[in-house]
């Protein structure tokens, strides 16, 4: 993945808070509404964030939520970042995406409405 590094960081920020969509635990509000923020404030728009979350982030961190004894503490971003730019984008990792956003449908969903209020509400105070 070839990104310039201005995007390259931002990109970062946008893997670390998809990340939480993968850990073994329930995310609470404040987890909603954080990973929300981070997202609202990128410059993608919510086709392109839900692109980034099934083609980068879930090929990556989906097992996780099958794992018996899963992560729950949060992933390393040093270790995130380079699993996500090595990784081959073919069949496996393009049905490992699908099966990821599918198991967290709801709560991407959920994040997705926090999202565009967000941008609504900054929207709003620039007025």
């Amino acid at each position: 993945m070839n990104l310039p590094p201005g995007e390259m960081a931002q990109r970062h920020l946008i893997w670390e808070a998809l990340s939480e969509l993968f850990l073994d635990t329930q995310l609470q509000t404040h987890d909603h509404e954080w990973i929300a923020k981070v997202l609202a404030q990128s410059p993608y728009t919510e086709d392109e964030l839900e692109s980034i979350l099934q083609h980068e982030v879930a090929p990556i961190l989906c097992a996780n939520l099958f794992n018996v004894a899963g992560e729950w503490t949060g992933f390393d971003p040093d270790w995130l970042a380079p699993q996500i730019l090595k990784s081959k984008r073919n069949w496996r990792s393009w049905l490992s995406g699908l099966i990821g956003v599918h198991t967290i449908r709801k709560e991407w969903q959920l994040i997705l409405r926090l999202v565009a209020a967000n941008r609504i509400a900054v929207k709003n105070d620039a007025e």
